[in-house]
């Protein structure tokens, strides 16, 4: 096939990627902000996700790769302060000095890398180490989702997104890069996105059984009411 023909689909995909990522987080968010509620939702597994996502952006960024072959991460990154924001508010852990001191370190650790006063070759050590990280983010979204019994507040939305931009980019830094520990990555994450969504599903769907269940039940006069009739 031919090369030029290959880079304009990778670059039309790329810019596909990027603009569905947009909306990546939004019904997440939303969702929560309906139910009030973040139930199911840890907050270990969303750190370990701004940490990945954070290490992965300045490799990219550093390294001077295309950006149209990363510009998701920042886009994502921004969703899911958002999305920190209401799981910290709905589980009441935005009191405190805690938040306010870990934010200044955050920010401080990205302008060292990106103005040079860390060296980006730590950051190549860093990136293998995204892939158990998003791999254990992930793997805590389903703990939570299990131990709870509930996925209300899971949007399957964000999670069905998650999996078709993850497929994308492995076609995308194939034939930008060919970077193996990126492809690895991204290839770990779809198939746990994948369990994320399936574990979900299965969840939203018990839940709505056994709520139609005791509906129905609630609507069977009971036998003392027939014997009165």
């Amino acid at each position: 096939m031919d090369s030029r023909f290959i880079q304009i689909l990778a670059d039309a995909i790329s810019t596909a990627t990027v603009l569905s990522c947009l909306f990546l987080k939004v019904p997440q968010i939303m969702y929560l902000r309906k139910k009030k509620s973040a139930e199911g939702i840890y907050v270990q597994a969303m750190l370990m996700e701004i940490t990945g996502f954070t290490i992965v952006t300045l490799y990219n960024y550093t390294n001077r790769y295309s950006v149209m072959t990363y510009l998701e991460y920042p886009i994502i990154l921004l969703q899911v302060y958002v999305m920190l924001y209401y799981v910290l508010k709905f589980k009441h852990l935005l009191s405190g000095m805690t938040v306010p001191l870990v934010v200044a370190m955050y920010t401080t650790t990205i302008l060292g890398f990106v103005y040079g006063v860390f060296p980006k070759e730590v950051l190549s050590y860093l990136v293998p180490f995204c892939t158990p990280l998003s791999g254990s983010a992930k793997v805590t979204y389903i703990y939570g989702i299990i131990k709870a019994a509930n996925a209300d507040a899971v949007s399957c939305t964000t999670w069905i997104i998650s999996i078709l931009t993850n497929i994308s980019r492995l076609f995308t830094v194939y034939v930008d890069s060919a970077d193996t520990k990126l492809m690895i990555n991204f290839l770990v994450s779809t198939i746990l996105s994948a369990g994320v969504l399936f574990t979900a599903i299965y969840y939203q769907s018990y839940s709505k059984c056994k709520a139609t269940g005791q509906n129905q039940v609630k609507t069977i006069p009971s036998e003392d009411h027939l014997h009165k009739d």
